[in-house]
């Protein structure tokens, strides 16, 4: 059975070594226009294989080259293009995708995220084949691994990203030998979970507890960082820890209220609090620090002062 593989990243890359040990013929390797990184290419090179990089793969010029090389089967391993009809029906056996994420419901993006600000305690990990919808084909395997409650997107990713190359060798086993149930998606309840970017970041303090923190783990390192204002200082909030047994109560959001000597700053939120343990400012890039404030340090935009400011300016400028 002969594959034309796309792929990207270090788990494209683990994936592919596995199918050639396990004695896959493949065709050639498809890369992204702008790959994370060289690791597949790499590989790729060490095998002696084809690697190709359309600017656009749905183009008819990468179609007569994808029908010259006369591939069985069709592998996506994190190609960020969006597939076509015409492409689809290259390979007689389909277009498999491989999602780290649990379908139905998380489809789409940044999903190793998603599945952590959501609070999830599993993430899925899930083969299927490619239609014209965002990972809405049918499924062919889904297997699924814990998310622990102390858990970052670093400690998440170390843990999915050896899974993937066992999924894929697995998947395309089960189709070389037809021992396979193709399983179609339920599309109610089902969700698709958009790329976050540059904004999705900042921290309202006026938000539960729970919430916070899942979003601090969410987006830490090798993510851009949750942010916040300290002043007119901004801050990047790497690490931080909730008991949810602590008490709930009212007072200002975004205040620290606690020195934790051995850890860092607790500071009030919605409903509880939350406990802030590693910090770095933006412009000290590079040093990342366990926080140290007074009690009564204030975090985030006071907004009614900020517009009375504003509104002072203009008037002073003699525009309004």
């Amino acid at each position: 059975m002969k594959i034309l593989y796309f792929g990207d990243a270090s788990w494209g890359a683990a994936a592919l070594r596995q199918l050639v040990a396990a004695g896959r013929e493949i065709a050639g390797v498809v890369l992204r226009v702008k790959p994370t990184d060289d690791e597949l290419s790499q590989a790729a090179a060490e095998l002696g294989l084809p690697v190709y990089q359309p600017p656009r793969c749905n183009a008819p010029d990468f179609l007569d080259l994808v029908r010259s090389l006369q591939p069985d089967l069709n592998l996506s391993v994190s190609y960020d293009q969006i597939l076509r009809q015409p492409i689809l029906d290259t390979a007689p056996r389909g277009f498999v995708n491989f999602h780290a994420g649990k379908l139905p419901w998380y489809r789409g993006r940044s999903v190793l995220n998603w599945t952590l600000i959501n609070g999830e305690q599993e993430i899925g990990l899930t083969s299927h084949f490619v239609d014209q919808g965002i990972d809405t084909g049918d499924i062919i395997l889904q297997r699924t691994l814990p998310v622990y409650w102390e858990d970052d997107y670093r400690s998440l990713l170390d843990r999915v990203v050896p899974q993937f190359p066992r999924l894929v060798v697995d998947t395309v086993e089960l189709l070389a030998c037809g021992n396979y149930e193709r399983r179609k998606q339920s599309h109610l309840p089902g969700s698709y979970f958009p790329q976050r970017g540059p904004g999705d970041e900042w921290i309202d303090w006026n938000t539960p507890s729970r919430k916070i923190y899942n979003k601090i783990r969410g987006i830490s390192a090798p993510g851009p960082g949750a942010r916040s204002f300290l002043g007119e200082r901004e801050i990047i909030l790497w690490r931080a820890s909730y008991d949810p047994d602590w008490p709930q109560y009212e007072a200002t959001a975004g205040v620290v209220v606690g020195i934790e000597p051995d850890q860092g700053v607790r500071i009030k939120t919605a409903d509880s609090t939350l406990v802030l343990q590693k910090v770095e400012y933006v412009d000290e890039p590079g040093q990342q620090r366990k926080p140290e404030f007074r009690i009564g340090t204030r975090f985030g935009v006071n907004l009614a002062q900020r517009v009375r400011e504003l509104e002072e300016k203009v008037v002073e400028s003699g525009t309004a």
